[in-house]
């Protein structure tokens, strides 16, 4: 029982409240640890087995410890949907399981222990975990829509890349409960990959304005309308809720040594 709570406990997204996640460890390991006291009491007069001896136990929690961080290190890790930057397809908090096998950021609980060349392979329409380019210690959560050398251009509310159009089709109008106000889901095709997004007709699309960020060069901005050159090592991100989503139409490009992974699986 404690051994599965240490391995709960080590499985949670970092972005749970940790005085929840302090108490769980404090509860688990003080479960052992009184296990062992009650099997140390015990009048039976067979010589205990080395699992039921201290060493033992300490033995079996640093092994689920080590597995535990080497899963979440190099192979799947779970996040937290920060923000309601990636609506209708991600709601916020959503838990999302991020294979992190092949994307050469390796690390956990905001320790990088190894970083080597993305090998995995990335297509537009994936969902992209990757470090902040202007503060490596957040993560944030965005679709993948411009590789290395792909034009990308946005303009009234349009995804073009390489001047081919990502056709949009109406879904349905939502409300946000929040915000009360309502947006209209569209399905939009890219590159034969197929995806909600939201969009606010009634918001004036206001475009970017000054280009301030790394290549900026790139780029160009001109009545709404911007149009980049994706350049090599780098990709161009966007969110699903186009109007309420920062993205690289106002930070830029993501540099591939800063993407931590693809999410394979989302739970609500």
């Amino acid at each position: 029982m404690a051994a599965l709570g240490l391995l709960a406990f080590l499985l949670v997204s970092p972005a749970s409240p940790w005085v929840t996640d302090v108490l769980s460890l404090v509860y688990f390991v003080g479960g052992a640890i009184h296990a062992y006291w009650l099997a140390a009491k015990s009048e039976s007069q067979q010589p205990r087995r080395w699992f039921s001896r201290w060493y033992g136990v300490m033995g079996a929690i640093a092994c689920l410890v080590v597995a535990s961080l080497t899963v979440r290190s190099f192979f799947f890790e779970p996040f937290r949907q920060p923000s309601q930057s990636m609506r209708p397809t991600l709601p916020m908090g959503a838990t999302l399981v991020v294979q992190k096998w092949g994307y050469g950021n390796y690390g956990t609980f905001g320790v990088h222990g190894v970083r080597r060349p993305v090998s995995a392979l990335l297509e537009r329409g994936d969902i992209l975990v990757f470090e902040y380019p202007k503060d490596r210690a957040v993560h944030f959560v965005k679709r993948l829509v411009g590789l290395p050398g792909d034009k990308v251009t946005y303009k009234a509310k349009m995804l073009f890349v390489n001047d081919m159009p990502a056709e949009q089709h109406f879904v349905r109008d939502e409300l946000d409960a929040e915000t009360l106000g309502s947006g209209a889901v569209h399905t939009e095709s890219l590159m034969g990959r197929e995806y909600s997004i939201l969009l606010d007709k009634a918001r004036i699309d206001p475009g970017v304005g000054h280009l301030d960020f790394p290549m900026h060069e790139q780029c160009t901005s001109n009545q709404g309308e911007l149009s980049c050159r994706v350049p090599a090592g780098h990709f161009f991100v966007l969110g699903d809720n186009r109007d309420n989503s920062a993205d690289s139409r106002f930070w830029g490009f993501v540099p591939m040594d800063h993407i931590t992974g693809k999410v394979v699986l989302v739970k609500p």
